[in-house]
């Protein structure tokens, strides 16, 4: 299949997947006052067409070294046992062992200041919808989400619980960017709900470095990242790092930046000298309880206080 091809294909995908989550934003919104039009929306879709293409590139050097390197480690009897398993049972085993991959990879992002670069390109999304998630930087995804191939490669999952993976990840993944308020009961502590990923883009101290998870947040919890606060969205997101919110400018960004992320979640450098790229908090840019930024802050500071007590 040629690039154009695959291309074809996933830009169809996300066609049917706008099909269903442009209503859902609207009658479900979490934010509001937020408008389709948002800011940044060029930039995301410059991403959802173009940046399909450095991302594979970067993704099949990353798999192919990764596979080399560590496919005798596996043995055959493992393999055997794997193989045998019935497709939904390979889906679920493909979630959990290469989501702890995504996991430990999304963390050293966040942790080597020369990788928050390239992940801080993701983070300085400020008003999130299910377009957002396309703004990321191929050396960034390419590099996070290849560990689902290369477990499956390593395991020899079979192509049809792959394709089946892999679809439910992509719409996931546009679904916990979106802007929509919905509740998943207990399963918020199986699969992970837009509310956790919302927490991971939060501009607000207490949140930075968590939720690093794509889909099991149990892996959160058992590595002391978790922020369960379900009961309402962060009142800002994006980072003060100087991300240019252009296309080519983002691109080259991590590899110019004399800038980095420190460990503890803040900006390297004169703290008085940090641009402010946060937008104007306006009283109509509520959560889905309808309360103001402001409001939310409150409620936010003291539900963590509650929590730590």
């Amino acid at each position: 299949m040629s690039f154009v091809d695959s291309n074809a294909d996933r830009l169809a995908f996300v066609v049917c997947a706008g099909l269903i989550l442009v209503p859902l934003e609207h009658l479900l919104p979490r934010r509001k006052g937020q408008t389709l039009r948002r800011a940044g929306l060029k930039l995301d879709i410059s991403y959802m067409l173009f940046g399909a293409l450095g991302t594979m590139l970067v993704s099949a050097g990353v798999i192919a070294l990764c596979v080399t390197l560590f496919a005798g480690l596996v043995p055959e009897a493992v393999r055997s046992l794997v193989r045998a398993q019935p497709v939904w049972a390979q889906v679920i085993a493909l979630i959990v062992v290469g989501d702890l991959y995504y996991y430990w990879a999304h963390r050293l992002f966040h942790t080597v200041p020369a990788l928050w670069k390239f992940h801080a390109v993701h983070h300085s999304i400020e008003e999130m919808d299910w377009v957002a998630a396309h703004r990321t930087h191929p050396v960034d995804t390419g590099i996070t989400n290849s560990g689902f191939a290369i477990v499956a490669l390593l395991f020899d999952v079979s192509a049809t619980a792959y394709a089946i993976f892999s679809l439910q990840f992509a719409f996931h993944s546009l679904l916990k960017h979106s802007n929509v308020a919905v509740g998943w009961g207990w399963l918020r502590w199986l699969y992970v709900t837009p509310t956790f990923h919302h927490w991971h883009h939060a501009n607000v101290a207490h949140a930075h470095d968590k939720n690093f998870a794509a889909q099991f947040p149990l892996w959160d919890r058992l590595f002391g990242t978790a922020l369960m606060m379900e009961s309402q969205g962060p009142a800002r997101y994006g980072v003060d790092d100087p991300v240019p919110m252009t296309f080519l400018g983002s691109l080259v960004f991590p590899f110019w930046s004399g800038r980095g992320r420190t460990a503890a979640g803040a900006v390297s450098g004169d703290p008085e000298h940090r641009p402010e790229q946060r937008p104007e908090h306006r009283p109509d840019m509520a959560d889905h309880s309808g309360r103001s930024d402001h409001a939310v802050g409150e409620a936010q500071a003291m539900e963590l206080a509650a929590l730590q007590a």
